[in-house]
């Protein structure tokens, strides 16, 4: 699938997102039940794929578990105490992929509201960027990690939208 075709699609979902739950987004309810609306959104715009929510499966794992290693001084600039191992369990908001490989990577998605802290929406980047990646063990590839944060309460209507392409921070019309 082409880049412009997937931002066209994540575009339609947000904006559905937008549309048809304006009152939870007013309400400032829970990510969960807006990340699932967006899944829901999603689904029948990538009919080859699955869109899986909070999917942290990973057949390629010995515990058939999503973890990452992330660079100990990265988390710590971002005010989160590294653990020993540096090996972090995934479970991402939202992927769209095929299920039991990880040849087909699609696109990961990671949401919040704006009312989440700083540090959560910054160790949310962080994710992406190994997760759009291949190096060290750390063997997901997505093509696109996006990172969507949602106005709440009397910012309803506002998005903020970033996207990383092989681990970089990338303007959307610099997307391959």
């Amino acid at each position: 699938m082409e880049i412009n075709e997937i931002l066209e699609n994540l575009d339609c979902a947000i904006n559905l997102v937008l549309k048809n739950e304006k009152d939870i987004l007013q309400r400032g309810l829970n990510e969960l039940n807006l990340t699932g609306h967006l899944a829901k959104y999603l689904t029948p715009l990538f009919e080859e794929l699955t869109v899986d929510p909070e999917y942290n499966g990973d057949n390629l794992k010995e515990n058939d578990r999503k973890a990452l290693d992330i660079a100990r001084n990265r988390m710590i600039e971002i005010g989160i105490e590294p653990k020993e191992t540096n090996n972090y369990k995934l479970t991402p908001d939202i992927i769209i992929h095929k299920r039991n490989t990880n040849e087909s990577n699609l696109v990961v998605i990671e949401a919040k509201k704006d009312s989440n802290s700083k540090k959560h929406k910054e160790f949310d980047l962080l994710k992406l960027e190994h997760m759009t990646i291949d190096y060290s063990g750390n063997h997901y590839n997505y093509k696109l990690g996006v990172a969507i944060v949602f106005g709440t309460n009397k910012r309803v209507g506002e998005i903020q939208v970033l996207y990383y392409q092989n681990g970089i921070l990338t303007q959307r019309e610099n997307l391959k």
